[in-house]
């Protein structure tokens, strides 16, 4: 690795953690005002957006459930300073959208569950596994 790709790359994770965490936070905008009961082609003209744009992020916010944080989005909170590890550890222990892992004897894993989402953000770096360990402690 060379010297510049050494320097660029703990830059590059803040921007691409700010630039998810305002992804995120726009989609929850469009879901709450749809939620709201504001007209999509309304919404599409607020936020500058196409309404076929806005549909697609009213149905990805509602399967993610954005009405609440994400678990992603704490962690992200976390790593660009806009809360503390201890702020962040206390929200992933008491988060209430939990999912479990769900195993079939046949299939294995079934669907997302917020264990995977913790590893991911480990693997990551966004996450130590001492962090992961104490959130998981308390979901178990």
């Amino acid at each position: 690795m060379s010297l510049a790709a050494a320097v660029r790359g703990p830059d590059l994770k803040l921007s691409y953690a700010r630039a998810r965490l305002a992804e995120v936070e726009r989609m929850r905008q469009v879901y709450l005002a749809a939620l709201d009961g504001m007209p999509q082609r309304e919404i599409a003209n607020a936020a500058h957006l196409s309404q076929a744009t806005v549909h697609r992020m009213i149905l990805r916010a509602k399967a993610l459930d954005l009405a609440q944080d994400l678990i992603e989005e704490i962690a992200l909170q976390r790593f660009v300073g806009q809360i503390s590890t201890e702020v962040m550890l206390e929200r992933l222990r008491g988060y209430e959208n939990w999912r479990p892992r769900v195993v079939d004897p046949v299939d294995g894993v079934i669907g997302e569950d917020s264990r995977g989402e913790l590893e991911a953000l480990l693997d990551d770096g966004l996450l130590a596994e001492a962090e992961v360990d104490l959130v998981l402690d308390a979901h178990e």
